[in-house]
């Protein structure tokens, strides 16, 4: 009875054991289920870098994409052989062109139609009766001028025996400026290889906004009252001609007045016969000296938009007159006791003198009040601004050829027509190196952040330039240029996305590094459970 009751009680421990084992290896594998199956995949997708889909092969195939601007020319002649003649002399001029594509179609015109013309303006007259678009250009023949002159509309009027090569080199160097266009485009895409030329490096490069400061600095207020009512000023002359530029760029014009701001370079003291027996020379090689402190109190760091300075500096009848002088030792150009110069890619500086006859009537214990002349300060504002802006004045001279003197502040049509070529230029490479550059930059670095709005950011600005190009290719300026544009802006947007840096400074070693000591404890159980559970179901293949 003993000995039975032993067997069944060593039989139900058997069972109980076996029993026991069983639920432990179920334990085991719910375990290893649910950290390797759920936990590790959970894990690994919370701690995974957020990296859109980028349109890699579209970006590097930029580089292959050539832009080139439509440009339509119309030619009208009094005869027929004289029109093909200048046709096919200005098409071969531009045949191997790097940027331009341009379609040269002849027109006979009767010879009743620009008999009666004598002046450029009643030629002007003529060809307003062609319809332009934006881009296009109009070479009409002027029986009755001595000389080719380009008009204020986008119109050419040449003599009866002007070539085809002298219309062309004014096309080529005056209106379309396609050495300085190529030259932009090769300069930005190979800064090492190529330089600027002087117009370019002059001017502000591309932006979607500008600040125009102008200041009026008074260094003696109490000796010196300057009688000019700065902004409106503003209001008359520097807003109505930005708002012709309106498509180029959003411009915010805003005046100040500085005082007790003397020259931080000393002018030197020549004795001449003037009634006042001398007058103070700054030489060119000092100009830029006078910059540094002006930045300094002009507060245009200010803006977070490039900030164009205009600066007029009213000169003390005690340090009066003030000459620049060259670097041969000759006095430069100047206008109605005005001197000025211009800082590339900063402003222009007017030193405006007052009136000789002012200072010889000043008495000691008064202040000197002074009336600038507000055209003349106005002017060369305007002169300095067009230049910052990219609208420079044709400075080859061309035999035989002149320019139609502007009327105003308004640009010359060709000439915005240029403006937005370049512009189109510049936005265009600006935005493809862009993208390039921002492309290789998430291609190396696999730990940035590439957010759902960056990568839409690259691949609208991806769109907007391909469909640019192929804008301005057709012919349409206008749009191709506001492509560009906002293909300029998108770029730049996706690339100083503050996302980007997000985990930047968080590489994958620093991240093992964390969450090795935290999940190792945890996972060496269920790893050495996984040789239980096998021994468990294959019993055969653990001995």
């Amino acid at each position: 009875m003993n000995k039975y009751m032993m067997k069944n009680n060593m039989n139900n421990i058997i069972k109980t054991l076996i029993d026991y084992s069983k639920y432990r290896v179920y334990a085991s594998i719910s375990f290893a289920v649910l950290l390797l199956g759920v936990g590790v995949p959970l894990w690994w997708h919370t701690t995974a870098v957020l990296r859109a889909d980028l349109p890699y092969a579209g970006i590097a195939s930029l580089s292959k994409l050539d832009t080139k601007i439509y440009c339509k020319i119309y030619l009208a002649a009094i005869s027929d052989n004289r029109a093909k003649l200048l046709t096919d002399e200005i098409t071969k001029f531009f045949h191997n062109s790097e940027l331009y594509k341009v379609n040269v179609s002849h027109e006979v015109i009767s010879s009743s139609l620009v008999s009666s013309s004598f002046t450029p303006s009643d030629y002007e007259k003529v060809a307003s009766s062609f319809d332009l678009k934006v881009g296009e250009l109009l070479l009409l023949e002027a029986p009755n001028l001595s000389s080719v002159v380009v008009g204020t509309s986008r119109s050419v009027f040449y003599p009866s025996d002007t070539s085809g090569i002298k219309l062309a080199q004014i096309l080529s160097q005056w209106i379309l400026r396609d050495k300085s266009l190529a030259l932009t485009r090769n300069a930005l895409a190979d800064p090492t290889k190529y330089s600027l030329d002087e117009d370019n490096r002059r001017r502000f490069p591309a932006s979607p906004a500008y600040d125009i400061l102008l200041t009026m600095i008074n260094p003696d207020p109490e000796k010196l009252k300057i009688n000019l009512n700065l902004a409106q000023l503003s209001e008359n002359y520097i807003e109505p001609f930005l708002q012709h530029l309106s498509i180029v760029a959003n411009y915010s014009v805003k005046s100040q007045w500085l005082y007790l701001m003397p020259l931080d370079v000393k002018p030197k003291l020549v004795k001449d016969s003037t009634r006042l027996g001398k007058h103070y020379a700054l030489s060119e090689d000092v100009l830029p000296q006078l910059i540094t402190p002006l930045e300094k109190k002009l507060g245009s760091q200010m803006s977070l938009h490039p900030c164009i300075n205009l600066v007029a500096y009213a000169v003390p009848c005690e340090n009066s007159p003030i000459y620049i002088y060259t670097k041969a030792g000759h006095k430069s150009k100047f206008l109605n006791n005005v001197e000025a110069f211009l800082s590339p890619r900063w402003g222009g500086v007017i030193i405006s003198n007052p009136p000789a006859d002012v200072c010889e009537e000043a008495k000691s214990d008064e202040p000197v009040e002074v009336v600038p002349s507000d055209v003349t300060i106005m002017g060369v504002f305007l002169a300095q601004l067009r230049v910052l802006i990219g609208i420079p004045d044709p400075e080859d001279i061309i035999p035989g050829a002149q320019v139609t003197p502007l009327v105003g502040s308004k640009p010359r049509d060709w000439e915005l027509d240029a403006l937005l070529r370049i512009r189109a230029i510049e936005q265009l490479t600006s935005a493809k190196l862009t993208l390039q550059s921002l492309a290789q930059l998430l291609g190396e670095i696999s730990n940035i952040v590439i957010t759902e709005t960056v990568g839409n950011r690259i691949k609208n600005a991806l769109n907007l330039v391909e469909l640019s190009a192929n804008k301005l290719e057709n012919g349409y300026l206008t749009e191709g240029f506001l492509l560009s544009k906002e293909a300029f802006i998108t770029a730049e947007a996706a690339f100083t996305d503050p996302s980007l840096l997000a985990l930047l400074y968080f590489p994958d070693d620093q991240k093992y590094a964390v969450y090795i000591p935290l999940f190792l404890p945890v996972m060496i159980p269920v790893l050495l459970s996984l040789k239980n559970i096998k021994r468990y179901y294959f019993p055969s293949s653990s001995k």
